[in-house]
């Protein structure tokens, strides 16, 4: 006997998460950087654009020098240049505006361009591994928590890795020319300047750590947010059939509220870092009239020079400005990083073996040796053995909590088995590759679940080659063509979220067809007719016998009236295979299945009065 135990997925305890908080920077933004082979090209090109743009503030700069110095003199008694030189110098000035506009421009939209082509590889990739996951393996992380993940998070680690780069990059050039240009000028006055850029440092230091701890807070209440509107958007039925418009209202202004309070405590760190920031700058501003004009009346500097300084210090410190938002956006975007890196860290129960196998020829044999399973150290199903021949068809029944679901999601792999107990023609299945597994088997769920899409292309799910002939003759054989052709735009009728334009019953009706569609060689119906009433499911059955014919079905229902198409049937109780055998003997022998045929058919005589 092979067993296997199961535990659900745990999130991350504090530990992990205080490890994770703790990683360096290169294992933090690991995967965001791998994306960079692919965007290097316009990103390099772009960040290049910064030096003429660079070149050009600095050319401006001396040409005001070099102007003011012209016109009024080095000692203030008038210069001597003339109106036709300003004028040149002007021209001059505005012909570098437009070599900067021109540069600003190229470095926005490549590095810009670059950044948004990153964030579409990041986000591809996120979503490309969500889908190898199992519902297992996410069952942890909340629906609300990963599309505010793969939207806010994703978002902030492209502002830093594209704007914020872009920025600093103009900080790393502009600083040292206005620097060494300063010194050349007027050296102790240099020093001088250096007062606010060090006040910067500092103001940019001590409003790190709380910038970090509210942006991330602010992030996980965005998520909660999400979570809440999701929820409650998508079971809006249930909300409105308890009355419960109030509660929820007040749930989700709790968590706006939450979100708010993170949101102003952020705005406030800048907001006070932003004014912290000016009064510096105007302190440099003093700095350099108070010397600078003790330096003027000493004649030490020119009224030119003195512009300089105060035109280089407006240059040079907003870059610094630059570096204290990129490093605030550094945090969220660590913060975004770390979250993303939690999903990306979840590794998929069920994979490709090293060496898995395709299917070609497929006959359709089933087969269970000695299978046990046990959910979270329960025992859910306990030594099930159990043959399909090829094209034959299978049901299942039992009572509620027999294991039913649990047996078919081990048929399909949907939850992965132990090795050496589910085969398929032969073949232990965890050696046949996903993609042909699941093309060889059409699975219709418990859970009828319909895309936000017209009616035919639910149907149509499996492949874009189905037409809208076989469409129709799928839905006639899963008998819902009738109600189709009643919507005002029949197999072209958008439908709403998960479906929720058609009932229950039209809704497992419809996923029945889609999956008929596929045609597939294997056809697993997982109590799918539960929504529709004994008339309507013994329509849908007799609908199902041509085209059942040739392909191995297993029927799994907890009515026996639907398993009338089996050839074999199979009785659960407690995970145990407790009876098997034909409608016939099943029946006669006055075991759990008669039991169950008896009562259900009282229960219908007793709906019939």
């Amino acid at each position: 006997m092979t067993e296997a135990t199961v535990a659900p997925p745990a999130r991350p305890d504090r530990a992990t998460e205080q490890r994770a908080s703790t990683e360096g920077a290169a294992s933090t933004f690991a995967k965001a950087l791998s994306y960079w082979p692919a965007v290097r090209g316009r990103f390099m090109a772009g960040l290049v654009c910064v030096i003429p743009s660079t070149a050009v503030d600095l050319g401006v700069l001396l040409i005001v020098r070099e102007v003011v110095n012209g016109v009024f003199g080095e000692d203030l008694t008038g210069g001597d240049m003339a109106f036709t030189t300003v004028a040149w110098w002007a021209a001059a000035v505005m012909g570098l505006a437009i070599v900067k506009a021109f540069s600003k421009y190229a470095m926005r939209l490549w590095v810009t361009g670059a950044s948004r082509r990153f964030e579409q590889f990041y986000r591809q990739d996120l979503f490309e591994h969500l889908m190898t996951l199992s519902p297992q393996d996410i069952a942890h992380v909340r629906t609300g928590d990963i599309m505010a993940r793969s939207v806010s998070d994703i978002e902030a680690v492209r502002m830093l890795l594209g704007p914020a780069v872009m920025y600093n990059a103009q900080s790393v050039l502009v600083l040292p020319a206005a620097l060494t240009m300063m010194a050349i000028v007027d050296t102790s006055l240099m020093l001088a300047m250096l007062v606010p850029y060090f006040g910067l440092a500092l103001v940019i230091k001590f409003a790190a750590k709380p910038t970090q701890r509210w942006t991330q807070l602010s992030q996980e209440r965005l998520a909660d947010l999400s979570v809440v509107a999701q929820e409650n958007i998508s079971g809006i039925r249930v909300v409105k059939a308890f009355a419960t418009e109030a509660f929820s209202e007040s749930v989700f202004k709790r968590m706006g509220r939450a979100f708010l309070e993170a949101n102003v405590h952020v705005a406030v760190i800048r907001g006070t870092t932003g004014a912290v920031i000016t009064i510096i700058r105007d302190v440099g501003v003093l700095l350099i009239v108070m010397i600078g004009g003790w330096h003027i009346i000493e004649g030490r500097i020119t009224v030119g020079d003195f512009m300089f300084f105060l035109m280089a210090m407006a240059w040079s410190l907003w870059p610094l400005i630059a570096v204290g938002w990129a490093l605030g956006m550094y945090h969220r975007a660590a913060a975004g990083a770390r979250r993303l890196n939690e999903v990306f860290a979840i590794r998929p129960s069920i994979a490709d073996a090293p060496e898995a196998v395709s299917l070609s020829g497929l006959r359709g044999e089933l087969e269970l040796r000695d299978l046990s399973w046990a959910w979270n150290g329960a025992a859910t199903l306990t030594d099930i053995n159990i043959k399909v021949p090829a094209g034959t068809t299978l049901g299942i029944t039992g009572r509620t909590g027999s294991g039913k679901s649990t047996l078919v999601q081990l048929l399909s792999r949907q939850i992965e088995p132990p090795t050496g107990t589910v085969f398929l023609d032969g073949i232990d299945i965890t050696r046949i590759s996903l993609s042909a597994l699941r093309k060889s088997m059409g699975v219709v769920p418990q859970d009828s679940f319909l895309f936000s899409e017209t009616i035919r292309s639910n149907i149509a799910f499996a492949s874009d080659d189905i037409g809208l002939e076989t469409v129709q003759d799928m839905a006639r054989a899963a008998h819902v063509h009738e109600d189709i052709e009643a919507f005002p735009h029949g197999y072209d009728e958008m439908l709403g979220e998960r479906g929720v334009t058609l009932s229950g019953g039209q809704r497992q009706r419809a996923t029945i067809a889609r999956a008929l569609a596929a045609d597939p060689p294997i056809l697993i119906l997982d109590d799918c007719l539960s929504a529709v009433d004994s008339v309507t499911e013994q329509a849908i059955l007799r609908g199902l016998q041509d085209t059942l014919k040739g392909r191995t079905a297993v029927i799994v229902s907890h009515r026996v009236s639907a398993l009338a198409l089996a050839g074999h049937i199979v009785v659960l109780d407690e995970g145990r295979v407790v009876e098997q055998g034909t409608h016939g003997t099943l029946t006669a022998s006055g075991g759990l299945y008669a039991k169950l045929r008896e009562r259900q058919e009282l229960e219908a005589e007793i709906e019939e009065l």
